[in-house]
């Protein structure tokens, strides 16, 4: 029943869309026990809606509409259509027809359509979870996964940085803000500093001068430290100051072991 019902109101909202404005022909319901048009017999017929092109019925085994070049003239002349009868609008307009068929189904059965709808439209077959929050979910994974991946790409590459320097980073490398901290060992420069990273305005001179630094104790150009402290280019100097070769700080400045022996 409750199936049969859902269905029968589904095909009036979609008759009632379908229908043109000027259509209607007569709003008076007629029966026919048995109805044939061409091989298509239908039985238990209500006429529902006369149209200037068509008929809409009910039968037993649903709805359907037909056009009225597929009546029988005989039916035809029957039914009105001898050619003079074409009304308009008013009371038997499609959707004054559309709203008289849903009156007369049962609230419940109103209901019962309106729920399965909804749940129909808005929850999938397996969990019952909506389908945006569904799509949101892993629209918000993928987002997640990405910007961690990246993180941890960005840690590992100042780890590296870190080691050619000549220092070891440790966990604090890692770990977001104070990961500052040995990148400033690493380029030679006070842990006070840290304090200058954390305050506006100061963090940009603080940032200027840990990349001329780091430059320095990787034994790059201060072309290198330039394009660090550009936003566009920062990733990229990076990068190179991470996977380039060339000697740290203390490697140019340690005093070679032929020199240290002579002199001892």
């Amino acid at each position: 029943m409750r199936c049969n019902a859902a269905g029968k109101l589904a095909w009036l909202v979609l008759a009632a869309l379908s229908m043109p404005l000027s259509g209607a022909v007569a709003a008076v319901e007629e029966t026919f026990p048995l109805l044939q048009i061409g091989t298509q017999v239908y039985t238990n017929v209500t006429i529902t809606t006369k149209a200037k092109n068509y008929i809409f019925v009910l039968h037993a085994g649903g709805m359907t509409s037909i056009k009225i070049s597929d009546v029988p003239a005989e039916l035809r002349l029957q039914l009105g259509y001898d050619g003079t009868q074409n009304q308009k609008g008013g009371a038997h307009s499609p959707a004054a027809w559309a709203k008289a068929g849903v009156a007369k189904l049962k609230p419940q059965q109103v209901r019962e359509f309106r729920e399965q709808l909804a749940q129909t439209w808005h929850r999938n077959k397996s969990g019952g979870v909506p389908v945006t929050a569904l799509v949101n979910i892993k629209a918000l994974l993928i987002l997640t996964g990405t910007l961690l991946l990246i993180y941890l790409f960005n840690c590992y590459c100042l780890m590296l940085i870190c080691q050619k320097a000549g220092h070891l980073p440790g966990p604090l490398v890692w770990i977001p803000v104070v990961q500052f901290l040995p990148l400033l060992r690493a380029a030679g420069m006070s842990g006070w500093w840290f304090l200058g990273h954390l305050l506006p305005v100061i963090n940009l001179v603080t940032f200027v001068l840990w990349a001329i630094n780091i430059a320095k104790a990787r034994g790059k150009s201060g072309w290198v430290a330039f394009f660090l402290i550009l936003p566009l280019t920062s990733f990229f100097a990076i990068l190179y100051l991470a996977f380039s070769t060339g000697a740290s700080v203390e490697e140019e400045h340690a005093e070679p072991e032929g020199m240290s022996l002579q002199a001892a």
